[in-house]
């Protein structure tokens, strides 16, 4: 069976201090220890102060039905996979079910492994005589030691290498307890919390037990109800709360592109959008330069803009950024033309002169020679 051990005065985080590391330092596991406790002091402190304690999600007690299916099992309930902070700040992670037998103290486990009864190995099994009643399955913050591995030897002595264990595992405890720790401890309202007056700072918690549900079984251990409510602090979590937003993009209110031609001059195009901002970054493409910005009470933006005369025709992208990064985009939006052509006689539409020579009137055919006789 692992060692185990539990962690103490975890409500002392007042006096934190951490190593300082210079060069030609001698470390030792003493300063590299001193480190984790600042940093694990100061979880402790901000979980405690600032989420309170209780059950964080999960860790529902229920029963455990039969492989027959005839009913649920005598003597045993078990606790769904969740999360929940001690009074202390620790953190405790339940990974999986787990099934806990209500006439032993508890069990003891940590993520990745099942559950280690606690029970002497030297002795037989020693169940708890319970003769029915109410009991309160909690659940407690625990350290697991474990991996070990060996070390040399002290000094020059003939035995074999010791053996240390190399890590420490976060792990729980259950517990199964006769009565409700803080049974007489009710929430606040919200009234309260919004009192005005400046807060006190909490001050920690006797005993490390969150518990999770209240349980009421007849004498031959047959579940009688579980109330996962009752004794069961829970903490305020916006874990689950989330929020969306309206109006993600600039939606451009266009029915028909706007017909322009190449070398058109001041131009304007109202901007139909909602949500647009005045002072947003209007494009229309190459060949299409965006000349001044205005807006009305009406019309949040009119942009007024010239068409070069050699702008690419057909269609064009209509672009409008606002200055938080909100993009429109419409495209099809304006379509150039080309510019038109010169009327015929020149630019300037002159008619020819009258005194110009008249065209040379079209000679007529002659028949050809025995053309229409008809033969002898």
């Amino acid at each position: 069976m692992k060692n185990m051990k539990t962690q103490t005065d975890c409500c002392e985080t007042g006096f934190l201090e951490r190593p300082r590391y210079f060069a030609r330092q001698l470390l030792t596991p003493a300063e590299m220890t001193l480190e984790q406790t600042y940093f694990r002091n100061k979880f402790r402190r901000h979980n405690r102060l600032m989420h309170g304690w209780g059950v964080v999600c999960g860790a529902i007690v229920c029963v455990v039905p039969r492989a027959d299916g005839g009913g649920p099992e005598q003597w045993l309930v078990k606790v769904s996979s969740g999360d929940a902070l001690d009074a202390c700040g620790n953190e405790i992670v339940i990974d999986k079910e787990r099934i806990i037998d209500l006439r032993t103290p508890g069990a003891t486990g940590c993520a990745g492994e099942n559950l280690v009864e606690q029970i002497d190995p030297w002795c037989s099994q020693v169940w708890i005589d319970r003769q029915g009643g109410t009991v309160f399955v909690a659940v407690k913050y625990k350290e697991i030691i474990c991996r070990p591995i060996r070390v040399q030897p002290n000094g020059c002595g003939c035995g074999d290498s010791e053996c240390e264990y190399s890590r420490i595992r976060d792990g729980y405890e259950f517990g199964v307890l006769d009565e409700c720790p803080d049974g007489d401890a009710k929430p606040p309202s919200f009234e309260d919390l919004n009192d005005g007056k400046n807060p006190v700072c909490l001050e920690c918690q006797e005993g490390p037990w969150v518990v999770l549900a209240e349980v009421q079984m007849d004498a031959d251990g047959s579940i009688i109800s579980i109330d996962n409510c009752s004794c069961r602090r829970i903490v305020a979590s916006f874990a689950g709360y989330w929020r969306g937003c309206e109006n993600g993009k600039l939606r451009i209110d266009m029915a028909q592109p706007l017909e322009v031609r190449q070398g058109d001059k001041d131009l304007s195009l109202a901007i139909k959008a909602p949500g647009v901002d005045p002072e947003a970054d209007v494009n229309f493409g190459p060949g299409i330069k965006v000349k001044s910005r205005q807006s009305t009470s009406t019309v949040p933006l009119t942009v007024k803009f010239d068409v070069a005369e050699t702008a690419p025709l057909g269609m064009h992208t209509l672009t409008v950024i606002n200055p938080d990064d909100m993009v429109g985009i419409k495209r099809d939006a304006v379509k150039v033309l080309p510019k038109p052509k010169p009327p015929a006689g020149g630019p300037g539409g002159a008619r020819p002169s009258v005194d110009a020579q008249p065209a040379e009137p079209v000679k007529k055919r002659q028949p050809r020679k025995g053309a229409g006789k008809e033969n002898p």
